[in-house]
């Protein structure tokens, strides 16, 4: 949805970076939104986050820069993003809606080009006997509108405690693991997602040894 309508403005490239330390994870979206019609445009873009996630971080790329936003009160913020349009410069703004579902205006995305944005967020895995579960939403109505150019999930483990297995249920990931590292990796390209991503995580030993 842009200024209100439905425009060919699709998702570039999609990639998602994962770190996650003993059931804490901090997950990265890097995404690229292109512009196919021949005038500027605002883009409204809406993030479906975890019921449990807090943002921690949403910049645009401005030319070559990644400029970092601010996290303001939400009046004072469309103030500023008001301001920075009429004086014409690259304005980003991040609203929560209500739920748990973020709103990105950014302005502008050129004629025939390509924004960059990236958002960043946290959240406690709950541990399940000796296992938990990272889960990412491929399924939003953004990323199901159009084939994803590049899609690319990069999930990494550290753990105190050993571990026991590292795997994905729901996609064909390249998988490594170490005693207390684990490694997986998806990619793909011209992907339309039909199910979320999930990394399972089991680790040795008894749950109370574990943060909850």
């Amino acid at each position: 949805l842009v200024d209100g309508r439905n425009v060919p403005l699709t998702v570039g490239f999609h990639h998602v970076t994962v770190d996650i330390r003993d059931q804490i994870a901090r997950t990265t979206i890097e995404e690229s939104f292109v512009n196919r019609t021949d005038h500027v445009l605002e883009g409204v873009f809406y993030f479906p986050l975890p019921q449990d996630a807090s943002i921690s971080g949403f910049g645009m790329w401005i030319g070559d820069k990644l400029v970092e936003a601010d996290v303001v009160e939400k009046e004072r913020a469309r103030e500023i993003y008001e301001t920075i349009l009429r004086e014409k410069r690259d304005p980003g703004l991040l609203e929560w809606t209500g739920g748990n579902i973020f709103k990105a205006r950014v302005y502008p995305i050129p004629a025939g080009s390509e924004k960059r944005i990236k958002i960043s967020y946290t959240q406690v895995l709950p541990l399940q006997g000796n296992r938990y579960r990272y889960s990412y939403a491929l399924q939003s109505d953004l990323l199901k509108q159009h084939p994803l150019r590049d899609l690319k999930i990069d999930v990494k483990v550290n753990s105190a405690m050993t571990l026991k297995n590292v795997t994905s249920p729901t996609h064909p990931a390249r998988l490594a693991k170490t005693e207390h590292s684990g490694h997986v990796e998806f990619t793909a390209q011209e992907y339309t997602p039909t199910k979320d991503f999930e990394a399972l995580i089991e680790v040795e030993g008894r749950q109370s040894d574990v943060v909850v």
